[in-house]
Formats: structure tokens, sequence, C-alpha cells
């Protein structure tokens, strides 16, 4: 009775979390993925995608529906020799008039073998067949072989252990190699997932990926991914399991049996018919508890890499209490969202079990009242009870699938949603045109840029840049500077106005090939956790010790690399973390030299370096600007004044273009007022 209450007020509370939960989804600050709702024809739709993955395995598949038949034809037998044991074992029946006993065909073969043996030797000879069939495939239908990988209640563990979770409806050594080729089909496809959303992600426009949050692009690569994989087992091993299982046990039933396997059938396709319908109504609940969990569990993610990121700075302003608070409200609410999801679950179980008790119940009674009214011997219970618990539990199973697979969906959905979202790849997939070189050189004519929240960056901008020249795009700070910048290797685009490369529109060019001609050092340094010679050869992996020791020198970076411990062999921490700012700033400019593109687009690239440094790279630049298009980015007025032209920004508008001296002489140009104020 105790247990009996405590299920009902769970069941209950259940419910009451569900109804709020609909009511109220909570928000948790997507700028991108806004639009969570999945109806069940895009549950189907999504069904449909998520298969196109599992055609490259079309072998392993086909490997493992050949075990699952083995399994199960194989484990045909099992309840047959059980039968043996009682009937002509314990109970001493005589095996004779074959044709007349309750046995398959497949069977005769044994019973012709020890017809003549005493019971005790056919105990022996049964009980030798049975361990040589436990050995190959166990108790197989009414077990399960499976990976048992640890986890905990909330959706990124449980996610994380699909990647390498697997089932084998048999023990033995045929299950174990079930088990196994599961586990690498689950792990092939999410790989292949990740790839493909990885490679989306990666190509997706500058004003994207300043949107999207990195702990919510880490979660879906993650943790969402392996859903996919869930739904191809689901969706064709267990559908094929379920039917074979059934259609093989009730045509012996019916061969054997004659008219009582039917009464099974019904009872049977009764129950997946009910457990489908009352479970239904909360696929859609199902959607959105799961849906919510991810959710959450990205925002706790995004939270706990943010902080970690900006630990520094959290540090020097006194802001840890204000991120742990931060922190600890993220993951209570992915606690919370997870508890939702598992009560979801819990709703549906109990109802199978429910179902399952009555069933079962009736299922009984028409086998044990067939045994006493003799029909059936003792040695039939094992037989008709194994028979029946394999199609009762294989009908629950399918009555199940599509309720189950509403959390699949909610994850597939989001994987989904960014590998549909709009790329560089995806935009430009009809573009092929090479580029020939810098020739007549880079124009800019009436461009202007807005953001997606619709701020303008950039209004009618229009200049030029010739080959071997220098240019300095200045202006105070949020200018458009670095926007103007972008559009040279596209990393943006205008949102009117056109940008030329030698005559060209950029927007009639390959991508690759244009970028392959420019070389971007950002103000943020951007570097790999790895050896200072693999964060050069980014630019250029045939690149030599010879080649980088040229670069270096030209940057004024190859002292300190020298006097590492291992050179260039020498790992740095993340992000450069082990370098000092002038040391990563050095480092990142050399790599664009390494580069040799013909347009080399520098964004404050001496802010960090003494003047000694800055004179040396800025010797450098000019033994360069004859072979290529130099942009420099810069507030620093010995760089600005280095330049060939200058071209002065304010509120994304071009105000003065000339050299340095040109707009000094200007009496009230806002270049010269930009000049006084910095040597004020």
């Amino acid at each position: 009775m105790t247990n009996f209450l405590r299920r009902v007020v769970t069941i209950t509370a259940s419910f009451l979390l569900m109804l709020r939960m609909r009511r109220l989804m909570p928000d948790y600050h997507d700028r991108l993925d806004i639009d969570t709702r999945l109806t069940s024809r895009g549950v189907i739709e999504i069904f449909r995608r998520a298969l196109g993955f599992l055609y490259p395995q079309q072998r392993l598949l086909g490997v493992r529906l050949v075990l699952v038949t083995l399994i199960f034809t194989i484990g045909l037998c099992l309840p047959w020799f059980l039968k043996i044991v009682v009937d002509h074992g314990v109970m001493q029946m005589p095996i004779q008039n074959l044709d007349e006993m309750l046995y398959p065909f497949f069977m005769f073969p044994f019973l012709q073998a020890v017809a003549t043996a005493s019971p005790l030797d056919i105990t022996l000879y049964t009980l030798i067949a049975l361990a040589l069939v436990f050995m190959l495939v166990g108790y197989s239908g009414n077990t399960a072989l499976e990976a048992n990988l640890a986890e905990g209640a909330d959706v990124a563990t449980q996610s994380e252990n699909k990647v390498s979770s697997g089932m084998s409806s048999a023990h033995g050594l045929i299950g174990l190699i079930d088990l196994s080729v599961a586990i690498r089909l689950s792990q092939r496809i999410t790989h292949h997932v990740r790839q493909v959303l990885f490679g989306n992600m990666s190509r997706l426009p500058l004003t994207t990926l300043q949107q999207q949050r990195s702990g919510d692009a880490i979660f879906r690569v993650m943790h969402d991914t392996p859903s996919i994989a869930g739904m191809c087992h689901a969706l064709t091993v267990n559908p094929y399991t379920m039917v074979f299982s059934v259609s093989l046990n009730l045509w012996v039933l019916s061969m054997v049996y004659g008219n009582t396997a039917p009464e099974l059938v019904w009872v049977g396709f009764t129950a997946v018919i009910i457990t489908l319908i009352l479970t239904s109504p909360l696929a859609n609940w199902m959607r959105k508890a799961s849906q919510a969990s991810r959710s959450s569990g990205s925002a706790t993610t995004n939270d706990l890499e943010e902080g970690l990121k900006n630990v520094a700075t959290i540090q020097s302003l006194g802001g840890g209490q204000t991120e742990q608070e931060k922190f600890r409200d993220a993951s209570k609410e992915s606690f919370k969202q997870s508890l939702l999801l598992l009560l979801v679950r819990n709703v549906v179980l109990w109802i199978a079990d429910n179902i399952h008790l009555l069933f079962q119940t009736l299922g009984f009674w028409i086998i044990f009242n067939g045994i006493i009214d003799g029909h059936l011997t003792l040695g039939d219970t094992p037989v008709i009870l194994r028979m029946y618990s394999m199609l009762y539990e294989t009908s629950m199973q399918f009555g199940q699938i599509w309720i189950e697979q509403q959390d699949n969906a909610a994850a597939a959905r989001r994987v989904f949603f960014m590998m549909d979202h709009d790329s560089e790849s995806s935009s430009m997939a009809d573009i092929t045109r090479s580029v020939p070189g810098i020739g007549a050189g880079i124009r800019f004519e009436n461009v202007s840029f807005r953001y997606p929240d619709g701020r303008e960056a950039l209004s009618n901008i229009s200049f030029s840049v010739n080959p071997g020249e220098t240019i300095a795009i200045a202006g105070a700070t949020g200018a458009g500077k670095s926007t103007l910048a972008y559009m040279i290797p596209k990393f943006i685009q205008p949102t009117s106005g056109r940008v030329f490369f030698d005559d060209t529109d950029i927007t009639d060019f390959d991508i690759t090939q244009l970028r392959n001609h420019a070389a971007y050092v950002f103000q943020e340094h951007q570097l790999l956790t790895d050896t200072i010679a693999a964060n050069l050869r980014i630019a250029k992996p045939e690149a030599s010790l010879d080649d980088m020791r040229e670069a270096c020198g030209q940057a004024g970076a190859l002292d300190f690399i020298e006097a590492m411990p291992e050179g260039f062999d020498s790992w740095i921490g993340r992000g450069g973390g082990t370098l000092s700012v002038g040391q990563k700033q050095r480092l990142s400019i050399a790599r664009a030299f390494l580069r040799e593109a013909s347009i080399l687009i520098l964004d404050e690239p001496t802010a960090a370096l003494d003047p000694e440094t800055e004179a040396s790279l800025l010797k450098a630049l000019d033994a360069e600007d004859n072979k290529k298009i130099v942009i420099v980015i810069a507030h620093r007025l010995s760089t600005i004044r280095h330049a060939d032209r200058i071209v002065f920004l304010k509120d994304g508008r071009i105000i003065e273009q000339g050299t340095h001296e040109e707009l000094l002489a200007l009496q009230d140009g806002e270049y010269r007022r930009f000049v006084e104020l910095a040597n004020a």
C-alpha cells in the first residue's frame, strides 16, 4: 500500500509539473534558435532526415540485421529444450510418434537422436544442448546485453553515453558481437553528424557567430548529435527485431498449438493499440520537456565556459560572487528541467507497466486454462510462457517507439537547425570563379552595412586601394573600421553597394580562393593550445623551419621564440596564455607574413609593441608593400603616419582621405582634431 501511495503521489506531481511547464516555457537567451516548436509532422520529417545518416553505414546495418536474425533463429529452440527436460526427463514420457507430439519440425532431429535414451540421459543431452545454445545467444529475446555506461539523470551525460551505447537481444558470443557492431554503428553515425554540424557551424557568417553562444554550440555538437544514432536504431533495427521476433514466435505457436496462438495475438495487438492511445497525448509534453532540458543544459555550459574564459577579468573586478550566483541559478534550472523530463518519462512508464499487468494477467489466464483443460502438458508451460512473454514485451516496445523518440526528436531538431542555418558555403554554393590576382587592386563602391539588429555600421563607403599601397584606416572607436576590413575577405557582405577585386565583384569569386589571397591579423589574438610551429602552420601547412624563421624575424618574434626551451616546438597555453600580449601579437603577425598573401590586413598591429619592435615591423611592411596591398587599422599615430594614404572614418562614413601631411593641413579637419587629442 505504501508503494502504491508513493506511486500515486509521484504521478500526480508529474502531471502538475507538466501543466506548469506547458503554461510557461523558460527563456534561455537563445538569439538564433528562437522558435523551438515541433509538431508531429515535423517529427516525422526529422525521422526521414535522420535515416539519411544511416545510408552510408548500410553495410554495418546489414551485419546487425543478420546477427539479429541469427539470435532469434538460434534462440527459438530454447523453450523446446526445456519442454523435453520436463516431459521426457522429469515426467519420463516416452518419445514416440513425433508427428502427433507438440513439437516444431526443427526439433525432430534432436528428438530422434535421444528417443531410445533413458530419461536421465535425455536430461543430460538436453542440458548439454542448452549450454551450447546459451554460449551462443544466452536466453535470447528475454534478456538484453548493454554497454552499461554509468550516467546521471541529466540530459548531458545520458546523451554523451549514447555515442558508445548499444544493446543486443542476446548474451553469449553472438550477443557480444552484436553489441560491438551496435556500438560501432552508433559511433559512426554520431561521428558523421558531428562532422557535418561542426563543418557548417565553422562556416557561419561572423554576424551569426557573434550571436551564437559558445556553450550552446558545444552542447549541440557533443550532446545533441547522439540522438540521431538513437533514432536510426529505433526506426530500423528495433522494428525489424520486433516484427521478426513476433512473426517467428507466432508462426511456431500457430504451427504447434493451432488455435491457441490467435488469442495471444489479439491480446498483444490490443496492448499495442491501448499503449499508443494512452501515451500519444504525452508526446507533445515529452518534446517540450526535452527541449527545455537541453536548452537549460546548454545555457549552463555557456555560463561555465564564459566564466572560465574570462576568469582574469572576473577576479580583477571582484565579480566572483556574482558569477557563482549566476552559474548556481543556471545549474539549478538545468536540474529542474532534467527532473521534469524524468517525470514525463515516468508517467509513460507507469502507463505501460499497468497495461503490462492487465494484459499479462489475461494472457496467463488463457495459457493456464488450456493446461487445466488437458490440451497442453506441463512441459508446454515454459514454451508458451516464454513465447508469450516475448510477444508481450515486443508489443509494448513497439507501442512505445513513438513516445520514446520524442526526446531524440527534440535534440535532433536542435542539430538540424544549425545544419540548415545559412553558412558561407551554402550561400556561395554555385560560385566557382577563381581569383586571378590583385591586378587592379580593391575598390569599394557605395558600400553600406547594417547588423541584424538594425545598427548601421557603414554608409556609402567609396574608395580604392592600388597594388603596392599601404592604407591606414583610422577613426574613433566604433567608427566602422574593422567592419570595413571584414568585407575584403568576405567575412561579412555589404547590405548595399559592391566591393571589387581586380575589377570583379567579390561576390562572383569562390570564397576559399579569395581568402587564399588575404591574410587577416585580428585585434583579438587567435591562438591555439598547441606548439608555436603548429600555430604558424595554420597559415601554411607545408612551411619549413626556415620559412617560419624568416616570417618570425620580420615580425620581431624570432628572439623570444628561440629563447624558449624547445623553440618552435614549445607549447603555449590556452589561447597563448603563456605568452605576453606583445608576444602573441608578434606571433599573429608572423603567421600572416608566412601566408604570403597578396593582401595583408592588420587590425591594431602595433598596439602592444614597444617602439623598437614597432619600428622593425614597419620596416618589414615597407619591404612588403611593393608586392602587395597592406591595410592597417590603427589608433597609434606612428603607425598611421607610416601609411601611404589615410582613410578617416566617423560614424560609418569616410570624412577625409589623404596623406598624414595633407590631412593635418586641414584647419578644421577631423583627422587633425584626432591627432591633437592623441598628442594632448
